[in-house]
């Protein structure tokens, strides 16, 4: 009985499994994908109130902001508004679109 050793011969189709494994995350990550919310006349005069509102208490504020398919939540302090680029910029080193924002929460007020 020869007992022969492929070594990494044998493996070689499990390699093949790492691409498509990537494919298929991808895929289901477009698929959480979702649109982006439409914010009414109201909302957004509201939400423009409440940053310039923590802008001058310099609070720290959650946002929650739209970017790529996905709603993300940041936590800092607003250190600029720029009424030209219509830009917020956080201490945090981020500069968000005001039409990216969706919501705005001040923990303080919270409770």
């Amino acid at each position: 009985m020869n007992k022969f050793d492929r070594g990494f011969i044998k493996w070689q189709p499990f390699e093949s499994l790492g691409p498509s494994k990537q494919v298929i995350n991808s895929l289901v990550r477009e698929k959480s994908k979702i649109p982006k919310p439409v914010l009414s006349e109201d909302e957004t005069s509201n939400l423009e109130a409440k940053i310039i509102e923590a802008y001058y208490s310099k609070e720290k504020v959650i946002l929650s902001y739209y970017q790529s398919g996905f709603i993300q939540k940041v936590q800092g302090q607003i250190i600029k508004i720029d009424h030209v680029y219509k830009m917020i910029y956080l201490n945090s080193n981020l500069k968000l679109l005001f039409s990216q924002i969706i919501a705005i929460v001040v923990p303080s007020s919270l409770g």
